[in-house]
C-alpha cells in the first residue's frame, strides 16, 4: 500500500513578522512599489539622496501601517471597519407608540 504524506497547516494563512494574511501582503505591495518608485524617480534624475529619503520613508511606512492596523484592528480588521460603516448609527421611528399600540389592537380584533 502506497503511503502519501500529510500536509498540516496547508490552509494557514502567511505569516511573517507577527505581519498575518492581507496585511503582509499590503506591506510586500508598498515596499515593491516603493522600489520601483525609487528607480523611476532615479531614471528621471533625482538626487540621489532625496531619492534614498523617499525610499526609506516608502519602506518604513509600508512596514509601519500594516503593523498597526494588524495589532489595533487583527486578524479580520478590514472586514470588520466596512461591515461597521454599513450598519446604521440609530433607527428612525415616524409613528408614535399610541398608534402603533392601536394598530395592533384592531389587527388584533379583526382576526379572531
Amino acid at each position: 500500500m502506497k503511503r502519501y504524506p500529510i500536509y498540516r497547516g496547508v490552509d494557514n494563512e502567511i505569516e511573517f513578522k507577527g505581519l498575518r494574511g492581507r496585511y503582509f501582503y499590503y506591506a510586500v505591495g508598498g515596499g515593491v512599489g516603493c522600489i520601483m518608485t525609487a528607480l523611476f524617480l532615479h531614471i528621471l534624475g533625482v538626487p540621489i539622496l532625496l531619492n534614498l529619503f523617499f525610499l526609506v520613508a516608502g519602506l518604513l511606512a509600508s512596514y509601519l501601517i500594516p503593523t498597526t492596523y494588524n495589532k489595533s484592528h487583527g486578524r479580520w480588521g478590514f472586514d470588520k471597519l466596512s461591515v461597521q460603516r454599513l450598519q446604521p448609527r440609530y433607527v428612525v421611528r415616524y409613528q408614535s407608540i399610541r398608534s402603533l399600540l392601536k394598530n395592533r389592537v384592531r389587527a388584533h380584533k379583526n382576526n379572531p
